[in-house]
């Protein structure tokens, strides 16, 4: 795994996750199939409306974006394109899981990210300061906005996210541009408002908390609504929707998605007494389903995804300690004790 440590602009900041993708974008990305299937996109329209829509929402973020595709030496069209793949492909290699548990002392949230395993090598830990944000720390593929994989930031915020294969879209803002601006958030209200109040193309599902209520929220958005549940005790989510809200919405259901839902479920149900970081990374490594399992290896994983990293974030009023793992069996590669600041 790499490491890139930023400050400065919104420009600056997205040059340098550029220079970084730059091979991986070229030689893994292009050329693949994911990548090839949005390029009618580039041709209807529709990528100009969404381009003039975040030039009024998100500037910061269209500059971001401008910044990533100079460092990786590519039209910024072209790399637009790659940050609304969800929006536009929902059966796209990027999968994950996730847990989050309340607890008398705080929140754990835990979270697989399960991607294209021919980028193993090229994702990076982002620790940014942004000059007019929050300091936040992500997990980031090549090419791609922060922010739609897992993120904390200073302010005492902290979240992961899950792919959701919703089968309809519509104009708007791409849910990545939206992932990524919740890295400013300071807290889950703020998010839960930025999340009502944008037209969102597509959608994911959130695991958050923050430090001032310690209160985790799974929160699932696709483009037709949001809906938030407390984790009390404790919350689990695929890759498809779940709350009842939205559970007959069109949508594509993996078998490994389901898979691991029902997993995830069952070991809901038995859970009992305190939570720990062992528990959760055992639940994260958990190979139990021959052939689906939450931990994913296999070079022919039907999704064609496999775990990339594994984090647990450890939400209290006195801050965030976070540990991020390239697997839920793998050594620590960053931790991290976040005391929230003003």
């Amino acid at each position: 795994m790499k490491h890139l440590d930023i400050s400065g602009s919104h420009y600056t900041i997205g040059h340098a996750m550029g220079e970084l993708g730059r091979e991986a974008f070229a030689k893994s990305i292009l050329p693949s199939h994911d990548f090839q299937r949005l390029m009618p996109a580039l041709h209807d329209g529709w990528l100009a409306d969404i381009a003039e829509r975040l030039r009024r929402e998100f500037p910061a973020y269209v500059e971001e974006l401008h910044g990533l595709a100079d460092g990786m030496h590519q039209p910024f069209a072209r790399v637009l394109l790659w940050n609304c793949r969800g929006d536009l492909s929902p059966t796209g290699p990027e999968g994950c899981t996730s847990v989050a548990v309340a607890g008398d002392d705080g929140a754990w949230l835990a979270h697989n990210e399960d991607g294209n395993p021919a980028l193993r090598r090229d994702c990076f830990v982002l620790e940014a300061r942004p000059d007019d944000a929050p300091a936040f720390t992500a997990f980031c593929y090549p090419g791609s906005l922060a922010g739609h994989t897992l993120g904390v930031n200073d302010a005492g915020f902290a979240y992961t996210v899950n792919n959701l294969r919703l089968t309809e879209s519509r104009r708007g803002i791409p849910r990545m541009v939206t992932a990524r601006a919740l890295l400013a958030c300071p807290d889950t209200e703020s998010a839960l408002r930025l999340l009502n109040r944008t037209r969102r193309c597509g959608g994911f599902h959130f695991m958050m908390a923050d430090t001032r209520q310690c209160r985790p929220l799974s929160v699932e958005a696709p483009w037709q609504g949001l809906s938030a549940i407390p984790a009390m005790p404790c919350e689990v989510h695929a890759n498809h929707l779940v709350h009842e809200r939205f559970r007959d919405l069109p949508q594509r259901i993996t078998d490994s998605s389901a898979a691991r839902q029902r997993r995830l479920e069952e070991w809901h149900e038995a859970h009992r007494g305190p939570t720990t970081a062992d528990a959760l990374l055992s639940l994260l490594a958990d190979r139990r389903h021959p052939t689906l399992p939450i931990h994913r290896l296999a070079p022919d994983d039907p999704d064609n995804e496999n775990t990339l990293a594994s984090v647990l974030f450890r939400v209290t009023s006195r801050g965030i300690w976070c540990q991020l793992r390239s697997g839920p069996d793998q050594p620590v590669y960053w931790e991290r004790w976040l005391p929230p600041t003003p």
